[in-house]
């Protein structure tokens, strides 16, 4: 849902891969993975786990269940990756966050 906006809205995600089955398994235990041109999404089981995953990244954004990695993101713009924060953040109502300033 968060990297396919089939619902009508600004498209904030660029040529999302599917990469659970690489990114996930015994080293990182992620539910699943996809790879954008704005970051790599990891989402976790739960809100914890993805806090621990997202401490352990250098440029990094979180909400509940999902991770947003910037490492290596560089060409997509800082504008794209707000934008792609700002969706992220909009699926859920309780979000109370800020966005860093990358």
């Amino acid at each position: 849902m968060v990297v396919e906006a089939e619902y009508g809205a600004l498209e904030t995600t660029t040529n999302a891969i599917e990469i659970t089955n690489t990114a996930c398994g015994e080293t990182l235990d992620c539910l699943e993975a996809y790879d954008t041109e704005e970051a790599t999404y990891f989402r976790f089981d739960s809100r914890d786990r993805a806090d621990e995953y997202a401490s352990s990244l250098e440029d990094a954004f979180v909400v509940n269940y999902i991770v947003m990695d910037f490492a290596g993101k560089d060409d997509a713009g800082r504008e794209k990756q707000r934008w792609a924060m700002e969706a992220l953040a909009g699926t859920w109502q309780d979000f109370e966050g800020t966005f860093p300033d990358r």
